[in-house]
């Protein structure tokens, strides 16, 4: 190669890269995406029931530009969705996006509006609207002078007209949505207090006449009635029971039986 047009070619190389370091020749890259994005998957989800929402988690699809921002609207409270990484395999290709919850849980009962938006880069964006269900319904154990009532047909007995009621909650919504009450012939005779809202425990009393009470236990979340038990209530201590007596003991009265009826016939004669 003859000098000069090595010359050459080392000063367009020089005017190329003035050109380049002043920012008057430059490259761009061109991304052409005419689809919205797509919402593949959203928590909470559309007609799902909830004990608590704790996190709102989406994944979002968009091969072409990616996702630009993303929001999630639940009743008139607007949450903005920050980026998290990459969905698992179930939702292939989308992008996880998420709000934390934890420090202000959404646990109130009641049915729930929301819209999640999402925009991708080109600016192009779609959404979907729905609803959830926040509830959790009523279990617990009911006691009754501290026996708890295991079947609907059980006989509780009390030496003392004062009875004592309780109700343990294991599951369900919050404490201050329940109520708890005792009903005897259709009308409710007590209503229970919240005594331990530790444990969830609601006790009360009762002053019964003497003699049988057939009673309803009922706990109500505000949602559902539940009838957890039906027990029959008797004062006394108790069915009586016959003694058992050895095999000497029942033929030394039946001897007696016997002998008895000898004598009385001895004396019709």
């Amino acid at each position: 190669m003859q000098p000069k047009t090595i010359q050459l070619i080392g000063a367009v190389l020089i005017l190329v890269g003035l050109l380049f370091a002043l920012n008057i020749i430059s490259f761009a890259t061109l991304i052409v995406d005419t689809t919205p994005p797509e919402i593949a998957n959203t928590y909470p989800a559309n007609g799902s029931v909830y004990t608590s929402i704790l996190a709102i988690d989406c994944y979002f699809r968009d091969l072409e530009s990616g996702i630009q921002s993303a929001t999630f609207q639940i009743g008139s409270t607007v949450y903005t969705l920050t980026y998290a990484g990459g969905a698992p395999s179930s939702f292939p290709n989308c992008e996880w996006w998420t709000y934390s919850l934890v420090t202000t849980p959404l646990n109130t009962p009641g049915t729930y509006s929301y819209t999640v938006k999402v925009t991708n880069k080109a600016g192009l964006q779609a959404q979907q609207s729905g609803s959830f269900t926040i509830y959790t319904q009523l279990q617990g154990n009911w006691y009754i002078n501290d026996q708890q009532i295991t079947s609907s047909s059980q006989t509780v007995y009390s030496t003392s007209a004062t009875v004592s009621f309780k109700f343990q909650k294991t599951a369900g919504i919050a404490d201050s949505y329940i109520s708890c009450w005792v009903e005897e012939g259709g009308a409710k005779i007590l209503t229970l207090s919240l005594t331990d809202s530790t444990s969830h425990i609601w006790t009360g009393s009762y002053t019964f006449s003497p003699g049988t009470h057939n009673l309803v236990l009922t706990g109500y979340d505000g949602s559902k009635k539940v009838t957890m038990s039906v027990v029959g209530l008797q004062f006394g201590q108790g069915p009586s029971t016959l003694p058992s007596l050895s095999n000497s003991q029942l033929l030394g009265v039946g001897l007696l039986v016997v002998g008895c009826v000898s004598v009385w016939k001895g004396k019709r004669k």
